[in-house]
């Protein structure tokens, strides 16, 4: 392939990003991008080379990526891997929830048009106790035992 279409490539794939989640193609775009770069200064020539690189490296940001410098430019906080429309909504226990036994809280906001929900917790939170919402699990609610309104 010529350099001028492996930059089309990364280019495509770098702005495929935009609406895909996850940063995963990006790193395949800058291995295209790497890819018309070795190309263009007539490095590699022989096609079969040039799809071995655009993996090998492809492969090599994305390990990169996840293995040293995502940790270094966007250290993980608690709230960053919670869903932010529901984290700290507060509501109150309906039906007594204990570690690995759900029970049922309501929701004094609602959430996708429901207050009531299937709860989870790793402590005991028992009926009219109030909550606080960590996390989403499948379609339950990991909550904790939280202050008053």
């Amino acid at each position: 392939m010529t350099p001028l279409i492996w930059l089309a490539v990364g280019v495509i794939l770098m702005a495929v990003e935009i609406v895909a989640p996850g940063f995963i193609i990006f790193w395949f775009g800058l291995g295209a991008a790497l890819t018309a770069l070795l190309s263009f200064t007539g490095i590699i020539e022989s096609e079969a080379i040039q799809w071995l690189i655009f993996f090998a490296s492809s492969i090599l940001f994305l390990a990169l990526w996840f293995g040293v410098l995502k940790k270094k430019f966007h250290p993980d906080t608690e709230d960053d891997q919670r869903d932010p429309t529901l984290f700290k909504l507060r509501g109150k226990c309906i039906s007594r929830i204990e570690p690995g036994k759900p029970g049922e809280v309501e929701l004094y906001e609602t959430y996708h048009g429901l207050t009531r929900w299937k709860a989870e917790s790793s402590g005991v939170i028992e009926i009219n106790d109030e909550i606080q919402v960590l996390e989403a699990s499948g379609i339950k609610l990991i909550v904790k035992k939280g202050e008053g309104r």
